[in-house]
């Protein structure tokens, strides 16, 4: 709970709390000598990096505008909550966001600079930029409807609304 709430929390709760919500089952120095112990075990690793870590930088790469980083937040935020996506890791689903954004808006294209950058050929991120574009396509109908919602705003300059790129995930 000390780590969680460290990590989470703006405003952690001191040990002096732990000790009393434990009804002092444990001492001070106890509870920091486990939060040592835990952090040394995970090799103070905490995290793993989401997709947003690698967009940030393949943004910069692909010299996206506003309406270019929003679209590839929708995308990439829609196919967080399918399952099928989880075979990917992050900075593949970050890539591809970004290949399908720009498929989508016509701007910028798959290149050097791109594979630099983010370590994928187009070859390597198309099976997920597929499915990305298939998510894109039926976000409008899809079950888990919030993400469409959100993105559908004009705040978000309704990205949601523009259609899923020709080529890109047909079946």
């Amino acid at each position: 709970m000390l780590l969680a709430s460290k990590y989470e929390e703006i405003w952690a709760p001191e040990v002096r709390d732990f000790v009393y919500i434990s009804d002092k089952a444990y001492t001070r120095e106890q509870i920091l000598s486990m939060e040592k112990d835990m952090l040394n075990q995970l090799g103070f690793h905490l995290t793993v990096p989401t997709p947003y870590q690698f967009m940030s930088r393949f943004f910069k790469a692909a010299n996206a505008d506003k309406q270019f980083q929003l679209l590839a937040s929708f995308i990439v935020e829609s196919s967080l909550p399918d399952y099928s996506m989880l075979k990917y890791p992050g900075s593949l689903l970050a890539a591809s966001a970004v290949y399908v954004a720009m498929k989508t808006l016509g701007k910028g294209e798959w290149n050097e600079v791109m594979e630099a950058h983010t370590r994928y050929t187009e070859a390597e991120i198309r099976p997920c930029a597929n499915a990305m574009a298939r998510l894109q396509r039926k976000s409008s109908s899809a079950s888990l409807s919030a993400v469409h919602k959100k993105y559908s705003n004009p705040k978000f300059m309704e990205v949601a609304r523009l259609p899923a790129p020709a080529g890109l995930g047909e079946d």
